[in-house]
């Protein structure tokens, strides 16, 4: 089974996606940046991805910089983050419909309770299966 690991940068928090092949969702996450690097080390094994995809907006030249000594061999892709914070918030109020009275208010006027960096990863892993397909 191939495994894609998505990784949505930021100056904060990074957000990570491990996807299947087909873009099922194996393991999400926040994770802070200052710990980023010790973390991704520890969890690199486990995971073993069979590539990397890294958003191309903020922190993202710092966070390259510390995984390249960590890949072992992985290859990586810098990938466009075009319009991704809007559209995870998308995907995330898919995975978690409101409830309660907040079913009545418009999605585009509500932000999810809980940072969402892990769907903006998950969705830079599903945008890249869905363009590597299309061009099978």
């Amino acid at each position: 089974m191939t495994r894609l690991l998505a990784i949505d940068p930021g100056k904060e928090k990074c957000g990570y996606a491990l996807l299947s092949g087909p873009g099922e969702l194996l393991d999400h996450g926040i994770i802070p940046t200052k710990e980023f690097e010790s973390q991704f080390a520890a969890s690199l094994s486990e995971w073993n991805p069979e590539l990397i995809l890294l958003g191309n907006g903020t922190y993202s030249k710092k966070i390259e910089l510390s995984l390249s000594p960590l890949l072992r061999g992985v290859p990586y892709k810098i990938v466009d983050e075009h319009d991704s914070t809007y559209r995870a918030r998308k995907l995330y109020f898919q995975h978690h419909p409101p409830r309660g009275i907040w079913r009545f208010i418009p999605l585009g006027l509500q932000v999810p309770p809980v940072p969402y960096d892990d769907y903006a990863a998950m969705l830079l892993g599903l945008r890249y299966l869905e363009t590597r397909d299309r061009a099978s």
